[in-house]
């Protein structure tokens, strides 16, 4: 990494530290443009990205956010992993430079990781999917599927989830529009 862009990622996240109190919603666009310019893929306008992610900075281009996704505080997102390398030479091996393990990482449309998660080299969370907070998620995740654990595993759907909030919530006036939308996803993924 050269120097100017050393001094700059330095600058960008002191000013981070700052708006982010303030704002968190302008916080969220101001570090969105700086993570384009670095050559993340930003897919429509995502939701909220706290200022307290931490994007494995090797290559942004790995990572990919979409439309309306939400990324909690404290969240650590890899598209690396050295493990291989070390393993090697604890066998004995001897390389003649370092060896490791590059997947590129995508958040989905509308997905949505709770603090605290981990996302390994090479997850993909589908539409709607749902990381629970404190979880290490990996693989394919499937739309609409509410993950947790570590390993994370499927524990529920993301549509059955919110209509038991609405539920508790008293909103019958969202339940028949939700029905409706959500019966229109059932048939979607079921065509898939």
């Amino acid at each position: 990494m050269s120097l100017f862009r050393k001094i700059e990622k330095a600058v960008v996240f002191k000013l981070r530290n700052i708006i982010s109190p303030i704002s968190p919603s302008t916080c969220t666009r101001f570090m969105l443009r700086y993570y384009k310019r670095r050559g993340m893929v930003i897919n429509g306008r995502p939701n909220y990205i706290s200022a307290q992610i931490w994007f494995d900075g090797t290559d942004y281009s790995m990572i990919e956010l979409n439309e309306g996704c939400t990324i909690s505080s404290n969240v650590r997102i890899l598209t690396h992993d050295w493990s291989p390398y070390t393993i090697g030479r604890g066998l004995g091996m001897t390389f003649e430079k370092p060896f490791g393990v590059f997947r590129p990482v995508k958040v989905g449309p509308f997905a949505f990781v709770g603090t605290y998660s981990v996302l390994m080299p090479g997850v993909e969370l589908g539409r709607g999917a749902v990381v629970g907070a404190g979880s290490v998620a990996r693989g394919k995740i499937p739309p609409w599927t509410i993950v947790v654990g570590s390993p994370a595993e499927p524990v529920g759907d993301s549509r059955d989830y919110l209509q038991r909030q609405l539920e508790r919530g008293g909103r019958t006036d969202l339940l028949e529009q939700f029905e409706q939308l959500v019966g229109q996803t059932r048939e979607e993924q079921a065509g898939e």
